[in-house]
């Protein structure tokens, strides 16, 4: 408002116009920086590397926390990884000999059914004493009534091995072995492998 006027309003409304005078010593207008002389320069240039430098700083910081928490998360897939496969591995063994027993003994009545009492062929089964126990009365039965079947029991067979040989050809079924594999792989993939042997 310096140098400028100021309305005044009185009780009847009109108004008066009041001149602000400007402070003593003050130029009228903007005021002039002599930006060519070298104190402006310097600090000028003070200012910009000063500037400079703390974006600097500013950068590096937000570098060095994007890679921390780029670490953690990598540290935190890692582990959760390990994890979640360390638990299927546990799930897999507990459910997997059953599975197994359960699969060879349809294996068992499916190949006396294709090849005793189809193809009419002599058959001889080997398999672990274990498996031959969960045979159920009725595929007891059956085994008993097809006079073509042999089925010998084997404690060096692993427990749900199926070991089929007939005329024209053979079986050799293994799932022990598969599960073998499976969780070796778990164990591989998780480092469990090291850890046991310790």
């Amino acid at each position: 408002m310096a140098g400028g006027s100021l309305q005044l309003s009185e009780g009847d409304g009109a108004a008066k116009a009041v001149r602000i005078p400007s402070l003593p010593g003050r130029q009228p207008g903007a005021p002039q920086v002599d930006t060519e002389c070298d104190a402006y320069k310097a600090g000028y240039n003070a200012a910009k590397a000063e500037l400079r430098g703390e974006m600097a700083a500013q950068e590096a910081h937000h570098e060095t926390f994007v890679n921390s928490v780029g670490d953690m998360l990598a540290e935190m897939e890692t582990r959760y990884r390990q994890e979640a496969l360390s638990l299927i591995e546990r799930l897999f063994a507990a459910v997997a000999p059953t599975l197994a027993r359960k699969s060879s003994l349809s294996d068992i009545m499916h190949i006396v059914e294709e090849r005793a009492q189809r193809d009419h062929s002599e058959l001889s089964l080997r398999t672990h004493p274990s498996l031959i126990a969960h045979l159920s009365e009725t595929e007891k039965k059956v085994l008993k009534e097809t006079p073509l079947v042999t089925l010998k029991p084997d404690e060096s067979c692993a427990p749900a091995t199926v070991d089929a040989q007939w005329k024209k050809g053979g079986l050799y079924h293994d799932p022990d072995g598969l599960i073998e594999d499976v969780l070796k792989a778990f164990r591989d993939e998780t480092g469990g492998a090291e850890g046991d042997e310790s």
